[in-house]
């Protein structure tokens, strides 16, 4: 069943060494394209985290984030720090005299900047962590592939609709094509013969015959017919194939328009070409669609 390129997901993992939660947003794009924001701290595992998200995701545009919530158990001591308390006091200091106030500079005042306290962390091991985050990021790429498979339900049932809808339009072509290539020869012939009687020079009649042959074959569109009808197919294996998808859609979608547009020059009916007219416009909708398909 064909994924939406389109989907949100989360995990959150506890452990010993705090929480870690994962969070994955994912839009359409050409090809894999992930980018993410990860600790400082946990850089080194970026790539495992984006190899581990590429197996999930084959297509798109993703958006990582891992956060760590540090427990107050990892925390070894809280010290101040004397360097951030000098400079706080000497900026409150010139902003008092600039502005002349008199009241005092107190510790309450110091203390209430959040960075002039510092915790300690204990160093942690990059190995052991990388299965927690493993997990997280699993949980996350699971649940946001849910959203991509249900969304992908509803692309899928609308794509299959306007697949079934050009070949219906085919088969229509097909039962209209014998008649076309009939009417054009009787035409052509009905002509000739017209100007024919109306000259008093000679005409080889066997070379008429062939030429009206010939151009009754050029109007033939049965070959067109078969090999778009050939082209749906695809697209209706390729729309129940469990593989990447969205880019072989596509491609079948250019090829079926070659013909397409082969078929309605060809034929020259206006029957025809207002099912081509029909056809086209189908192609241009599960075009659009194609697009957030992985």
């Amino acid at each position: 069943m064909i994924k939406s390129m389109t989907g949100f997901g989360k995990g959150e993992t506890g452990s010993k060494f705090g929480s870690f939660i994962v969070e994955i947003r994912t839009v359409n794009h050409r090809f894999f394209d992930m980018s993410s924001r990860i600790p400082n701290s946990l850089n080194q595992l970026e790539d495992k985290v984006k190899n581990l998200v590429h197996g999930y995701i084959r297509r798109g545009k993703v958006n990582l984030s891992l956060m760590h919530k540090k427990s107050e158990k990892n925390c070894k001591s809280v010290k101040l720090d004397d360097e951030a308390i000098s400079k706080y006091y000497t900026l409150m200091k010139k902003v008092t005299n600039k502005l002349k106030i008199k009241d005092d500079i107190k510790l309450s005042h110091i203390l209430s900047f959040p960075d002039v306290f510092v915790q300690e962390q204990e160093e942690y091991d990059l190995n052991l962590l990388w299965s927690i985050i493993e997990k997280t990021v699993a949980k996350a790429v699971i649940d946001c592939n849910k959203m991509r498979e249900k969304e992908g339900k509803a692309l899928y049932r609308d794509l299959s609709k306007r697949i079934e809808d050009i070949s219906r339009f085919i088969k229509t072509i097909a039962g209209l094509a014998p008649g076309v290539v009939s009417q054009h020869k009787h035409k052509l012939d009905a002509r000739v013969r017209a100007i024919m009687e109306s000259r008093s020079y000679d005409v080889d009649k066997a070379r008429l015959e062939t030429e009206i042959a010939l151009f009754a074959r050029q109007c033939d569109i049965t070959e067109e017919i078969t090999r778009t009808r050939s082209h749906v197919v695809a697209l209706k294996n390729a729309l129940n194939s469990s593989k990447e998808t969205g880019r072989r859609l596509d491609f079948i979608l250019q090829e079926l328009q070659r013909e397409v547009n082969t078929l309605g020059s060809k034929a020259g009916d206006v029957k025809i070409s207002r099912l081509v007219v029909d056809i086209k416009s189908e192609m241009e909708k599960i075009r659009e669609q194609v697009q957030n398909v992985e």
